[in-house]
């Protein structure tokens, strides 16, 4: 928000100025912008068409503005059914405003499209048709290519809207009124009609010039009565009303020509004193950045002009106020002034499209800044990915910030040419922007937020069933979490309310069982009941059936659909044969060979600590770590670039120019505090570099985590017998994303690889000292053109994508 908070907060009076006139609307907009900031979201998921049984990978992105959001902290995302029924709910952490994620398609699933819902309980205090919705393909229809088809041109329906430029059409000024077309899925529809009155004489011809959007001139009269006779694009007739001409009013007018918005606006001439005096405002991302009163006592028209040069990109919001301080106009334009990405590397320096072929790529940031990519890497034939399709400049820039369906907005992206802006435009006369209620805010009226700003998980309990005066006013509550690990950990819950209790801030994953007591009166917990949850938002409401905002598959989608159909039936023919294996008691069923250190870290790692792109050492099965004071000296030269430094009783770390962070048991503590940790009571280290994608703390310069011994396998903590428990739910665990190594030699080099997703990684980070990264991928066995799409954030929030194609 920094460039905007200081570029135009600009009055310009085009009459004699009244000091007090509109001051409430402009604190009221301050107190918005200060307490009630807008969050907006955007997911990449690794491609768009999927089958049954496969995993959609997916990475999100939180924006406030133009800047990464440090609002929420908690990530919701729903894949539901054709019926709004919800299949899967993931919630998660966010670091550095943005989260990875899966959702596992079910197996069975018949249906033909899923429906994907991502949001932040701070987004629901709003208006949420500013959520993050998107349809997903599934190519379940392929069993039956009969039904597939009846999807067809002849089952659409075509819709035809007028929208006046400003909100209304007034009676005896002209009018900009502009006109959308579309099927029932939201596909443009090519139309051309005649506007007829009354008597059934043409009043003007127009037609369609871009994705079924155009706009014509009209000076209507108040008691015209018209309408519009229109073809679509089969030659059909049909017909529509007019909007209802208003007696009085203001009509609105925008030319945008890039350095300046001019604006006109024009006052009926019935009631002319309700509209004498205009006041016009401009604002972004909920900063005003322009105001003008405007004086129509003596003349029906005027204007002036908005400069807009210095301006983010993004969606500038121009509303006009009468006398009352109501708004009688409003209207939304796209400024573009292009300084909102940035541009990496991608250097493909190993091709091998070729089967099971090295892929070797290099990522490059030119400068320092810290930023945080992810990168998908798919069969191009089969991933249903389209050059327009939404993406992560045109959300977060464009449609993010309005209602309703875009078609192929990242068209509006693609070139800097003035028919692309003409365009554009008819894509904002044509949709709405409502972010504030203004008969609420002239009335001093502020959100009522019923779901406050999350600080992560929390452990809040309830105590019920006695008089709140028998709790002691410095009561409080010793609970343990004990993980399914049986690793745990110890907290106090202080009293918040009267028979409340809570504490926030908790990251922890899956399910885990708190026991509990109270510490002044110990009979609390058996004489009342104690309900404790993690504060999470419970459910939202359920989901609308789906959008659906693509017609059936077309004669241009024959390949896909081959190549996906042969893809759906090799799964399935593995699958069986693998079933059949293990079937045959005189077979041996192959299993991937773990290693020991794998097995330690599917033991010890949870969560965000498991897996990912680490140097493991396993002390168990090294005799010789138990000769080193402690763990830093058994780590000194082990890592290539870490710089381990101990002296005068002080240990510090230094790698690539940054401190890494140090973990114990996947706790942060500091270096200091391991430096008399017993070498033989430790069974794992996990050395994380930086830019490896393993990121807590805020902090990506690397990390080491430490794992000390565990005791007998699943044995829990002594302290636990005998207390009151319950289970608590914690964040959604993450898959690993897994890809084949056939430099290293294992059993199913011989299974038939058909994988479509071939590379997704989504936490690659670039900064000081670590401006390059490189990353390596096998194709499959069928591949033979590959798609990737890097897409990401930095820390100034600019925004990148680049899509590269290798065959």
């Amino acid at each position: 928000m920094n460039k905007i908070r200081v570029a135009l907060v600009i009055s310009i009076i085009l009459s004699f100025p009244t000091l007090q006139y509109g001051q409430k609307i402009d604190s009221m907009m301050s107190i918005y912008a200060d307490h009630f900031p807008q969050e907006k979201m955007y997911l990449q998921f690794d491609k768009n068409v999927y089958n049954p049984g496969e995993t959609i990978w997916f990475k999100a992105y939180l924006f406030m503005g133009i800047e990464p959001s440090p609002i929420s902290k908690n990530f919701y995302a729903e894949l539901s059914d054709g019926n709004g029924n919800i299949l899967q709910r993931k919630i998660s952490p966010f670091f550095e405003s943005t989260v990875a994620g899966n959702f596992d398609i079910p197996v069975k699933y018949a249906g033909n499209h899923l429906h994907v819902r991502a949001y932040t309980s701070w987004m629901l205090n709003f208006d949420t048709a500013f959520v993050f919705e998107k349809d997903i393909r599934l190519l379940n229809a392929l069993k039956d290519s009969a039904k597939t088809n009846t999807m067809s041109s002849s089952s659409t329906e075509t819709y035809f809207q007028f929208f006046p430029e400003g909100g209304d059409i007034i009676a005896g000024i002209e009018n900009n009124i502009a006109f959308k077309a579309n099927d029932q899925y939201g596909s443009p529809v090519n139309v051309k009609g005649v506007l007829k009155d009354a008597s059934g004489k043409d009043v003007l011809e127009f037609n369609s010039v871009h994705d079924g959007m155009g706009k014509f001139l009209i000076t209507p009269e108040k008691d015209d009565s018209l309408y519009a006779l229109w073809k679509d694009e089969k030659g059909i007739d049909h017909r529509t009303p007019f909007p209802p001409i208003k007696p009085d009013g203001v009509s609105m007018r925008i030319m945008n020509t890039g350095k300046k918005v001019f604006f006109s606006v024009s006052r009926s001439a019935d009631k002319a004193e309700q509209y004498d005096r205009l006041t016009v405002i401009a604002h972004m991302n909920q900063q005003l950045v322009y105001k003008a009163v405007v004086n129509l006592k003596d003349n029906f028209m005027s204007g002036g002009s908005i400069p807009v040069d210095q301006l983010p990109t993004g969606v500038l919001q121009i509303t006009v106020f009468a006398n009352n301080d109501l708004p009688v106009a409003e209207r939304v334009v796209f400024i573009n002034n292009h300084a909102y990405n940035f541009s990496p590397e991608l250097i493909v320096t190993t091709k091998g499209v070729n089967k099971r072929g090295l892929n070797i790529i290099d990522i490059a940031v030119p400068d320092t800044l810290r930023t945080n990519l992810s990168m998908a890497i798919t069969d191009a034939d089969v991933d249903g990915k389209k050059t327009n399709d939404d993406n992560i400049i045109s959300r977060l820039l464009l449609t993010g910030d309005i209602r309703g369906y875009v078609h192929d907005p990242n068209y509006y992206f693609l070139n800097a040419a003035d028919s692309t802006a003409q365009f554009l435009d008819l894509v904002m006369l044509t949709h709405g922007w409502r972010r504030f209620k203004w008969d609420q805010v002239a009335l001093g009226k502020i959100p009522v937020i019923k779901y406050p700003v999350e600080d992560h998980l929390s452990i809040t309990a309830e105590v019920l069933g006695i008089d709140p005066s028998r709790i002691s006013r410095d009561e409080n509550m010793n609970v343990i979490l004990q993980k399914k690990d049986s690793s745990v950990e110890m907290m106090t819950v202080p009293k918040i309310s009267r028979n409340k209790f809570g504490v926030t801030g908790l990251v922890f994953y899956d399910t885990v069982r708190a026991f509990y007591q109270f510490n002044t009166n110990r009979n609390l917990s058996r004489e009342a009941a104690v309900v404790i949850n993690n504060g999470l938002v419970r459910g939202y409401i359920k989901v609308k059936p789906l959008l659906v905002t693509y017609t059936g598959w077309t004669a241009a989608d024959s390949a896909l659909l081959r190549k996906n159909k042969f893809i759906a039936e090799e799964t399935a023919r593995i699958k069986e044969n693998n079933d059949k294996v293990k079937t045959l008691a005189s077979v041996t069923v192959r299993a991937r060979q773990k290693s020991a250190a794998q097995k330690l870290d599917e033991e010890y790692a949870s969560g965000l600590f498991s897996g990912g792109d680490a140097y493991v050492f396993d002390l168990l099965s090294d005799p010789a770590s138990g000769g080193y004071p402690d763990i830093f000296s058994y780590l000194q030269g082990k890592v290539a670039g870490l710089q381990i430094t101990q002296a005068g009783g002080q240990t510090s770390l230094t790698w690539r120019g940054q401190s890494p962070s140090v973990y114990l048991n996947e706790m942060k503590v500091d270096a200091a505090q391991l430096t008399g940790q017993s070498v033989a009571d430790i069974a794992m280290v996990k050395v994380f570099r930086p830019g490896s994608g393993m990121i807590f703390g805020g902090s990506g310069s690397g990390a080491i985590v430490i794992y000390t011994k565990k005791g007998e396998k699943n044995k829990p903590d002594p302290t636990i017998k005998g207390l009151e428990q319950s289970r608590i739910i914690g964040y959604s665990v993450t898959k690993q994303f897994y890809a084949p190594d056939y430099l290293q030699k294992n059993d199913f080099d011989n299974d038939e690889d058909i994988r479509s997703t071939l590379y997704w990684n989504p936490l690659i980070l670039t900064g000081k000292g670590s401006q390059k990264v490189t990353i390596q991928f096998f194709n499959n066995d069928i591949s033979r053109r590959l798609r990737i799409v890097l897409e990401g954030i930095n820390a100034e929030g600019k925004i990148t994508r680049i899509e590269k194609i290798i065959q």
